[in-house]
């Protein structure tokens, strides 16, 4: 299965809010994801559609599916290293 096809298929949209993605995906609360955000501490690039502090920060779909599978890969390449 796509990852990027689930993705679109739950969000209907190409960008979300961090702050829809950031506790099931990062594990981490609305704030705490702004804040590594702004010292580009988060593991995805996240950017704001206008100048404005108050638009959402977002994260677009692609960059989250590639983190998701680069995950899974290198979980998949330690147990295989682990049981070996």
């Amino acid at each position: 299965m796509n990852t990027m096809f689930l993705l679109m298929a739950e969000y209907e949209t190409p960008a979300v809010p961090l702050s829809e993605i950031c506790e099931k995906y990062l594990g981490i609360k609305p704030a705490t994801a702004e804040k590594k955000a702004l010292l580009g501490e988060l593991l995805l690039p996240t950017f704001r559609l206008a100048e404005s502090q108050k638009a959402p920060r977002l994260v677009h779909l692609q960059d989250l599916a590639e983190l998701i599978d680069l995950k899974r890969k290198e979980a998949k390449e330690l147990l295989k290293y682990i049981n070996s």
